[in-house]
């Protein structure tokens, strides 16, 4: 478990990936042969390393998210307690950062979120429904702020798009007010954040597309 959480804060994106994949491994093979008790024990143990990573520097918070998902793609967290845990260390240490984080971290916690809201099992409809209707408000706060916050606009997009990939009914019944403050961020004066804008109204227009021709 050490060696696991050692690898994840590695300053290298090689041995932090690779962590990811053997805990991963690890999780689905191995602990598949344990009792339920000591995969909890495990998983709760581990928890704390995880806490500890999404609370530190860029290249921990990076691990800790890729232990996140590794943790997801294993199929042994679906359970709404660990489901929502997870949600809010993407939320409250990572997303509310967002206007003094690397982009990178922004980057792989909204796709974090987005693998969030694939979860099946015991982890219930009302559960994802709150936390994903929150964090597209929250998006849309951020978009429409009369203050201009770099960081803040560039997660909101971010999130967007993904939701709208991976949640296209839900983001249906929200794509007015997608539309009503997307553009605060297209006319952005950063290229990069122009263009992540950019990708998330064309996800949106094909998501429109799709509903209005079906």
């Amino acid at each position: 478990m050490l060696r696991f959480a050692t690898d994840l804060k590695s300053k290298s994106e090689g041995v932090r990936n690779k962590a990811a994949k053997d805990l991963y491994t690890y999780v689905s093979t191995e602990l598949r042969e344990v009792s339920q008790e000591d995969l909890n024990t495990f998983l709760d143990d581990f928890n704390h390393h995880i806490f500890e990573m999404v609370s530190g520097d860029t290249n921990s918070k990076m691990g800790g998210i890729l232990a996140i998902v590794a943790l997801m793609n294993a199929d042994v967290c679906n359970t709404g307690t660990r489901i929502s845990r997870f949600g809010n260390y993407l939320r409250n240490n990572c997303l509310a950062q967002a206007n003094s984080l690397d982009l990178s971290v922004i980057e792989l916690a909204t796709k974090a979120i987005a693998r969030l809201t694939q979860v099946s099992g015991t982890y219930t409809a009302n559960l994802k429904f709150d936390f994903i209707d929150h964090e597209v408000k929250k998006a849309f706060e951020w978009l429409s702020a009369p203050e201009r916050n770099e960081g803040r606009r560039h997660a909101a997009v971010l999130v967007l798009r993904e939701i709208a990939f991976c949640m296209p009914t839900f983001f249906f019944q929200n794509v007015q007010q997608f539309f009503d403050v997307i553009f605060h961020a297209i006319y952005d004066p950063k290229p990069q954040l122009r263009e992540s804008a950019v990708n998330a109204l064309r996800m949106a227009l094909v998501v429109t597309s799709q509903r209005e021709t079906s």
